[in-house]
C-alpha cells in the first residue's frame, strides 16, 4: 500500500459519514454504504508517531478488515488487533499481534481478518500500536 492509498483511504473515512457511529451491518446505513463498494477506515494519530488505521472492505458475505500502520520516521513495535463479532451464531473473538518495522514516510498492513457477515453481525475492531515513543489505538465502530 503506497502513501497515496493510506491518504485515499484515510480520507475515505471522512467522507463516509456515520461509519465512526453506527457499524451494525444489519441497519439500512450499513446496507447503503455495502451498496457503494463498502470501504471504510477509522486513522488515529498518535503520540507513538505512528497513525493507526482500520480499513474494511466488504466482499460478498465477508467483511475484510486490516489493520495498517504508518510513520513519517523508522519506527518499530508491536501491535495488537483485536475483533470482536455479536451474530445470530453467537459471539466470537480474535486477536492478532506481532511486532513490525516501518521505513520513513512508509505504511504496512499488519493483520488482515475475514469475518462472516452474512447473518448481519455487528463487528467492533480495536487495534494498539505501541513503540519506544508510546501508544497509538483506534477502532471500529470510533
Amino acid at each position: 500500500m503506497s502513501a497515496s492509498s493510506f491518504q485515499r483511504i484515510a480520507s475515505a473515512a471522512q467522507a463516509v459519514a456515520g461509519c465512526r457511529h453506527s457499524w451494525a451491518l444489519g441497519t439500512p446505513k450499513s446496507l447503503f454504504l455495502s451498496a457503494m463498494m463498502f470501504s471504510c477506515a477509522v486513522p488515529a494519530a498518535s503520540q507513538a508517531g505512528v497513525e493507526c488505521l482500520i480499513a474494511t472492505n466488504r466482499s460478498e458475505r465477508f467483511l475484510v478488515v486490516q489493520a495498517i500502520a504508518r510513520s513519517e520516521t523508522v519506527a518499530s513495535g508491536t501491535y495488537r488487533l483485536v475483533l470482536l463479532t455479536h451474530g445470530s451464531g453467537g459471539t466470537s473473538k480474535s486477536v492478532q499481534q506481532g511486532s513490525f518495522d516501518l521505513e520513513p514516510g512508509s505504511d504496512l498492513i499488519l493483520a488482515v481478518a475475514m469475518v462472516d457477515v452474512a447473518d448481519k453481525a455487528d463487528v467492533n475492531a480495536r487495534l494498539r500500536i505501541e513503540t519506544d515513543r508510546g501508544a497509538s489505538q483506534c477502532g471500529l465502530p470510533e
